[in-house]
């Protein structure tokens, strides 16, 4: 992804010049006045073939700049922290290698395609609102419902899912009973049966990086320590060579009360779960890097090792799909992170309503021990539509009674069509 600047006397003008020279489905990333002229910021693409050859050469200056030869980062800093810089000894410095460089590039490659994916969401999202936005307004919605219409995008849903719903609430004339109805379609379509939280055997935990995979690892071992028994219960990190991630750990795993262990290669895993078959619960925490290969590493040394995908509650449509659908990964459950953040789960629920998942776990809380172990697709709705600013308390309030005085609308004939790229009620793929 790169970042062009244009300038001109005035926002119609800057447009009309970026249309120009980039095409009309130019993404604009920012719009100001610099010096009483307007300036545009806009992104465009990078092909694969000019992404490997500016990169690759930038690797290859600094692998042998001045600075140090052959040596990477990790020794320029450890001959920085040591008392003799002059000297360099195998406690202080290590040489960059190959298989180090390699990694380096690939996890600057896993950026830059999670940039590229976020803003080809923001585009999909744009293009469909433009393509929507006069049907909606043919309508002729009632006051309230078409104020609840407004506060569906200010929150944050998914153009996709706003539209859909559309279907059922465009011939009520109340926000109440709209809202209502919206609550129990969207119940009513991500319904599916939960899976039990982990309690034997060996689990995978994965999901990308910052979205509480240590943390969730470590909250289900709490969880099993004190049903069974700390030496029952240990927890594996798997090539996390993040600075601090392994201390990290440790320091969790030291208030939950379990033993956790490292390793680092597909051969050194297997030797330390074959000498914790004494335990009955074995959780593999991985980073975030890499996802798919370390997720196919593991499940080539343990076939039986059920795969657990941690995502935060506030993730994008855009991560959600890369984690959960382009990753190729055969998922055996899904575990929802940062419940207790005021976050606008949209993205999430519209995901639940394509994909046959099931839930197993959230986190709702920063301690240990804040598992919620009763996460169901019915809570996550009530949650999405609790948050919204208009939504009158008795919607949705916990007790409040599922038989509704109105008939529910059927769903659009749409949600079920075979044709129909969202296939919401279809198996996950």
């Amino acid at each position: 992804m790169e970042l062009k600047r244009i300038l001109a006397n005035d926002t119609k003008s800057a447009t009309e010049r970026a249309m120009a020279l980039y095409g009309r489905n130019v993404l604009v990333i920012s719009n100001h006045t610099v010096g009483g002229q307007t300036e545009l910021v806009v992104a465009l693409d990078i092909d694969e073939q000019s992404l490997d050859s500016t990169v690759a050469p930038a690797l290859q200056t600094f692998a042998t700049s001045e600075l140090g030869g052959s040596k990477g980062f990790s020794q320029h800093f450890a001959q920085a922290q040591s008392p003799n810089t002059g000297a360099t000894t195998a406690g202080h410095a290590v040489a960059l290698t190959k298989p180090d460089e390699e990694r380096d590039y690939l996890r600057s490659r896993e950026i830059m395609d999670m940039i590229r994916d976020e803003i080809a969401g923001l585009r999909r999202e744009i293009s469909l609102s433009q393509k929507t936005t006069g049907w909606q307004s043919s309508l002729n919605l009632a006051a309230e419902v078409e104020d609840l219409m407004s506060s569906f995008t200010q929150a944050g849903m998914p153009t996709g899912l706003r539209t859909l719903l559309l279907d059922t609430v465009k011939d009520m004339r109340s926000e109440h009973e709209a809202l209502a109805a919206v609550r129990d379609q969207l119940e009513e379509i991500a319904r599916r049966p939960s899976v039990a939280i982990p309690q034997s055997g060996v689990h995978l935990i994965a999901g990308p990086s910052g979205s509480g995979k240590t943390m969730m690892a470590v909250r289900l071992a709490s969880r099993a320590a004190a049903q069974m028994g700390a030496d029952k219960v240990a927890v594996v990190s798997y090539q996390d060579d993040r600075i601090g991630a392994w201390q990290h750990t440790q320091a969790l795993a030291a208030q939950s009360g379990v033993e956790c262990f490292r390793a680092d290669t597909p051969a050194a895993l297997a030797a330390v779960v074959g000498r914790l078959g004494g335990r009955s619960l074995v959780l593999i925490d991985t980073p975030g890097s890499q996802m798919a290969q370390h997720v196919t590493e593991i499940q080539t040394a343990f076939p039986a090792c059920e795969t657990h995908a941690v995502l935060a509650a506030d993730a994008s449509s855009a991560t959600l799909r890369r984690v959960l659908r382009s990753s190729g990964i055969r998922w055996d459950s899904l575990m929802v992170s940062k419940l207790d953040e005021s976050v606008q789960p949209w993205p999430l629920v519209e995901f639940l309503c394509d994909n046959f998942l099931s839930l197993s776990a959230a986190s709702d809380g920063p301690q240990v021990n804040a598992l919620k172990c009763d996460l169901n697709t019915s809570a996550l709705v009530l949650m999405a539509v609790a948050k919204l600013s208009r939504i009158p308390e008795s919607v949705t309030a916990n007790t409040a009674p599922k038989s509704l005085p109105y008939k529910l609308q059927p769903p659009s004939p749409r949600l079920a069509m075979p044709a129909s790229p969202r296939g919401l009620r279809g198996p996950f793929n």
